[in-house]
């Protein structure tokens, strides 16, 4: 993406803000789309619209927070001076984007960034799916953590009603895909809490997105969208194909390129929408021979390699 077209896309994300602020009756509302611009303004080398596209709250709130304290220290005798308006400010804007508030401004016209994406992106195939797989299937580093995971979820602690198996689980699982769970106490006692054995057995697509929302006890809520995702699926692969942020970069792509499938950018955080998009894709690229899972370690490697 060329500087021209992403200061474009800032000034209509900038306007489109301002707007949302004014009409929810925000009081000082000019203020709080200028410290929302803050970082975009004072660091000259951050791809802003990169950072505002990170799919997990916490991840982004924690490198905004790492960001600001950068820039404050430089600026401010005290030792990385106030973030807290700045931060708020620029929460409130990826809140504002991520309910599709923006109309898709930053991920509905994505451009891959690597730059031998630039060139050529590989259209869905079985001959892409087969060369994808045959690649997980022969790297130890893929294949062996997800192995691991597998004998974890399936064979030595398959259920889900004792407090010490869920966060055995919940803690390899973060530790494996670094899914942004940064207190795992509180997510194993929401799991536990739902009693999920049944739902994941019988494959219940709508377990997802009440499993993912979690109450820390500092109060915050946080939508741990992909986390779930995967939690189902290493329970049952067959019936919870994974969410993550390439996933959803190459969905998004795809409709815009193709117009496999008719979807605002929020349905792919509805799990019932996110499996029918899906199964859109597969269709359209007549994929469907494949299991959930193959697919699922498709479409990572094909998103870390041409979306990142």
């Amino acid at each position: 993406m060329s500087q021209k077209t992403a200061d474009n896309k800032i000034a209509e994300l900038r306007q489109g803000f301002s707007e949302y602020l004014k009409a929810q009756g925000k009081k000082s509302y000019g203020t709080t789309v200028s410290d929302a611009f803050y970082l975009y303004r004072n660091s000259f080398n951050l791809d802003f619209l990169a950072l505002l596209d990170i799919e997990e709250i916490q991840q982004f709130q924690n490198r905004a927070n790492e960001l600001l304290k950068s820039i404050l220290r430089e600026k401010s005798s005290a030792n990385g001076g106030n973030i807290g308006t700045y931060a708020s400010a620029i929460t409130q804007l990826w809140k504002y984007i991520h309910s599709n508030g923006a109309n898709g401004v930053i991920s509905a016209t994505f451009v891959p960034s690597s730059p031998s994406a630039t060139f050529h992106i590989p259209r869905p195939s079985c001959e892409e799916v087969e060369r994808y797989l045959h690649r997980w299937n022969t790297t130890a580093d893929l294949f062996q953590p997800e192995t691991v995971l597998k004998k974890l979820f399936t064979e030595t602690h398959p259920k889900n009603n004792s407090i010490d198996d869920i966060i055995l689980k919940v803690a390899a699982l973060n530790t494996v895909y670094n899914t942004y769970i940064y207190s795992v106490y509180p997510v194993a006692q929401h799991i536990l809490s739902l009693k999920i054995d049944e739902r994941l057995s019988a494959g219940d697509e709508t377990l997802v997105n009440e499993l993912m929302r979690v109450i820390y006890t500092d109060g915050g809520k946080i939508d741990h969208y992909s986390f779930a995702t995967k939690y189902c699926s290493f329970h049952n692969p067959d019936a919870f194909p994974i969410y993550d942020s390439y996933v959803g970069k190459i969905l998004q792509y795809y409709r815009n390129q193709e117009g496999f499938s008719d979807f605002k950018n929020s349905d792919l955080k509805n799990y019932p929408y996110f499996k029918r998009i899906l199964s859109d894709f597969r269709q359209h690229f007549g994929l469907e021979k494949y299991t959930t899972k193959e697919f699922d370690q498709y479409l990572w490697q094909f998103g870390k390699e041409y979306f990142k």
